[in-house]
This record gives structure tokens, C-alpha cells and sequence, in this order.
């Protein structure tokens, strides 16, 4: 890996952490809102789900499922600018 890979790396690790870090607060504040304390753990049981909530919560699980791959075959794809010769012009030939 070069130099340049592992700061954009660095860079992405630094986003999800702070991606995480929004989404456990919007949590806490979902959890906060329901009454329910902060070390309370979030359960329920599938047999008591209606069909309309199940039927949204599988189409969920799809798309996440879906962003997620998308996702990480973006990530693992070399950029072409990673790859091209530095300072490199467009249609310009090194000799």
C-alpha cells in the first residue's frame, strides 16, 4: 500500500467513527424518547411483529445489505488517480 492509500484510509476510518458516533446519539435520543434507559438493551420479539412491519423490515435489511456492497466495492476499487503517473496530463504521453 502506498503512502497515499493509507491517508485516504485514515481519512474514511475517521468519517465512520463519526458516522458511528451521530447515529449512537440519534439513537440514545430514540431510546431516551421511548422511555427507556441508556444501559437498557433494545429487543423485541419477531413472533409479535404484524406483517406490514416485518415486510418493511426484510425491504431494509435489503437495501442495507445492498448499500453495504456497493459501498465496499467502491472503497476497494483503485482510484484511477492512484494509478496514473504523477503530474500526468490528459492525453499527454511520457517519454
Amino acid at each position: 500500500m502506498t503512502e497515499q492509500q493509507l491517508m485516504q484510509q485514515e481519512k474514511e476510518i475517521a468519517r465512520l467513527a463519526g458516522e458511528l458516533d451521530r447515529l449512537n446519539s440519534v439513537f440514545e435520543q430514540q431510546k431516551k424518547a421511548l422511555g427507556l434507559s441508556a444501559d437498557e438493551p433494545v429487543t423485541f420479539d419477531e413472533k409479535e411483529m404484524t406483517p406490514e412491519l416485518k415486510k418493511a423490515l426484510d425491504a431494509a435489511k435489503v437495501e442495507a445489505e445492498r448499500a453495504g456492497k456497493a459501498l465496499a466495492a467502491q472503497i476497494a476499487q483503485p482510484s484511477a488517480a492512484a494509478n496514473s503517473a504523477p503530474h500526468a496530463r490528459r492525453g499527454a504521453m511520457r517519454i
